[in-house]
């Protein structure tokens, strides 16, 4: 008898395909049993998110409102900012055309009101004559502040009354009245505001209201009419950014008024700068989240 073991084989053992699918299933089983789930496919660019979600990106807090027609206010995110009182910036410059139109201040939306020849740093296109449209879309300080001091300081406070903006007063300079701080207006106050204008449901001839809606005109987005009006104020370290308007036309969906309200917490200019420039960008998504785009 040999005492030598048996020489091992050398021949190679293949698996058949069936028998990898076999040990990767098994391989998988244990991990799904113990809760790790499969991925899930990633949702796309423009899905719906969270108001707060939307604000957290952004960079800053703030608040949105809306109304859609018929309906009561929806206050979409931000209730603890929507009646604060705060400086209507340019946002005012919607009622001062108003005015300016209804008075005869401004014959129409084709007078171009001359330059006040004040130079404005960074803000060249303020700089020259305009009509009420390019007036509008570059919210220039020089025409608004002629129509303002044009109007005059009690029959604008007058209308700001009757008009039932914000809280009612204003300074002694018309032309500086959306900034001294005097006029303050809430984001509910805004909203109510722009709503009536929409509805063209102001002491204000039809025709001067629809002067000053197309002077608004923004563009259309998802089939929707957009309109809408910015204001910026910053001092002392802090401020506003709104973004006011509705949208409207194009589908079934109601007609919808909003006001984006943002509370601007960083003193670097640069960083205003980028949050300003991606203001109105945020204000779309919180609609078209809303369902209102």
């Amino acid at each position: 008898m040999s005492c030598h073991p048996a020489p091992r084989s050398s021949a190679i053992f293949v698996r058949s395909p069936r028998a990898l699918l076999a040990a990767a299933l098994i391989a998988i089983v244990p991990a799904l049993a113990h809760g790790a789930p499969p991925a899930k496919p990633a949702a796309p660019a423009n899905a719906a998110m969270a108001p707060a979600a939307r604000f957290a990106a952004y960079g800053h807090p703030g608040t949105f409102l809306l109304k859609r027609d018929g309906k009561a206010v929806d206050v979409v995110h931000g209730a603890d900012r929507a009646d604060a009182a705060l400086r209507p910036a340019s946002t005012f410059k919607v009622l001062v055309a108003l005015v300016a139109l209804q008075t005869g201040t401004l014959r129409d939306g084709n007078e171009v009101v001359p330059w006040n020849g004040k130079r404005y740093p960074g803000k060249p296109e303020w700089e020259r004559d305009m009509a009420l449209r390019e007036a509008m879309q570059t919210s220039s300080e020089s025409f608004f502040g002629v129509l303002a001091n044009r109007i005059g300081r009690e029959r604008l406070a007058t209308w700001v009354q009757r008009l039932q903006y914000g809280n009612g007063r204003i300074g002694e300079v018309p032309a500086l009245a959306w900034h001294d701080g005097v006029l303050t207006i809430t984001a509910r106050q805004q909203l109510d505001f722009i709503d009536r204008l929409r509805r063209g449901a102001l002491p204000v001839s039809p025709a001067h209201i629809a002067t000053v809606k197309a002077a608004m005109a923004s563009g259309e987005l998802d089939g929707r009419r957009i309109y809408g009006k910015t204001g910026t104020h910053f001092g002392n370290g802090s401020g506003t950014a709104w973004w006011v308007g509705w949208v409207e036309g194009g589908s079934r969906k109601p007609a919808a008024s909003f006001v984006l309200g943002i509370d601007l917490t960083s003193a670097d200019e640069q960083a205003r700068s980028n949050a300003l420039g991606k203001r109105i960008p945020l204000g779309r998504q919180l609609l078209r989240d809303a369902g209102a785009l």
